[in-house]
């Protein structure tokens, strides 16, 4: 009878090499019930061994592995019932620090209804949006590439209500269940699977020093969630040349400032922050819009100009322009000033992709 030794398989050729040659033994192997298992080299992990990796602290802590990882991926899918209405939120946000790329994308539906369905890619001197099932073309004149994983959670402490991709799990929760670990030696996977009773639990684990690549957690019909990791080779982000051009996405804010002294009204708004994507001033004009058309413009690179109408009414535009210079971007302020007594907004006009800022993708 031949004698299966588990130390056997802390070197995963010599582990291979035993599989290939089990065919040609006679007899059966004695697998003993508890196996030992030093500093989790055994495979597949016993479920003490398991266990006792899920209660570390940081098991699975998905913004050091982006920090340790110059191409890495996260998807999420999170679905959950809620007073008979379905929700459904998915996440997948990348980086390539090679190529200078990262990519975030977002799907919501809410009782069926499809709320948000968007892709970005951007880091470079263009970048790729998709709207629906249309891809556009947008223009970036100065590309900082900013770690995806480290602003969005950035974003999420801001606002903790909001809709932010989990980039952690706390494993912990996950011990003390009683754990079936399966492996493939080739590929260094295992899974690990169990149930509290209320919750089903899957953990993908991958190398000889395992790491947890995947966890799945289902409740019946009514809660579904999973998060998985990808490294190296497997993360692949592209850029796309000559697509339908996209205007700045910039809708004005309420502004900061309306006033009228004596015969003049002044208004005052800004590009608020998180303009990310800047564009030069000589590709947008301003527009003093009454009545359902524009009764006087500006291009922004222009930063101070005054029209006058026939009939008196004249009107004043200045750009504040913050940094960096010659470039809309966020805190860049602008001031318009009228003897008009019509009611007016301002709006904006992409030359670049000629329309609307405002207008939807």
């Amino acid at each position: 009878m031949t004698d299966a030794n588990p130390r056997i398989f802390v070197k995963r050729a010599l582990f291979v090499a035993l599989l290939l040659l089990l065919p040609l033994s006679s007899g059966c192997i004695e697998v003993p019930t508890v196996r030992p298992c030093p500093e989790n080299t055994c495979f597949p992990l016993t479920s003490e061994a398991f266990d006792a990796l899920v209660s570390d602290d940081g098991a699975f802590d998905v913004l050091a592995l982006a920090s340790d990882n110059e191409r890495f991926r996260v998807r999420s899918t999170l679905i959950q019932e809620h007073q008979g209405e379905k929700g459904e939120i998915q996440w997948d946000v990348a980086k390539d620090d090679s190529s200078g790329l990262r990519y975030v994308a977002t799907r919501y539906v809410v009782a069926g209804t499809l709320l948000v369905d968007t892709e970005m890619v951007d880091g470079q001197g263009i970048t790729n949006v998709r709207s629906g099932s249309q891809w556009y073309q947008g223009r970036d004149a100065d590309p900082n590439l900013v770690d995806p994983f480290q602003e969005l959670s950035q974003r999420a402490a801001l606002d903790p209500g909001g809709l932010w991709p989990p980039f952690s799990f706390d494993t912990s929760q996950l011990s003390g269940l009683s754990w079936t670990v399966t492996g493939d030696a080739l590929s260094s996977q295992q899974v690990a699977s169990a149930s509290n009773g209320t919750h089903d639990f899957i953990v993908e684990l991958s190398g000889l020093a395992p790491q947890i690549t995947s966890i799945e957690v289902y409740s019946g019909d009514d809660y579904e969630f999973s998060i998985r990791v990808t490294t190296g080779e497997d993360v692949v982000i592209a850029l796309q040349d000559g697509l339908p051009r996209s205007q700045v996405p910039f809708v004005p804010q309420a502004p900061k400032l309306v006033a009228t002294y004596g015969d003049t009204t002044v208004l005052v708004g800004s590009v608020p922050d998180g303009m990310s994507h800047e564009s030069e001033l000589s590709e947008l004009v301003l527009h003093a819009w009454s009545g359902g058309d524009s009764v006087a413009s500006m291009r922004l690179d222009l930063e101070d100009s005054n029209i006058t109408a026939e009939d008196g009414t004249w009107w004043r535009f200045m750009w504040m322009d913050a940094a960096p210079k010659g470039l809309f971007s966020s805190m860049d302020e602008y001031h318009v000033r009228t003897n008009s007594t019509a009611p007016f907004e301002v709006r904006f006009y992409d030359l670049w992709s000629d329309c609307w800022t405002d207008r939807p993708l």
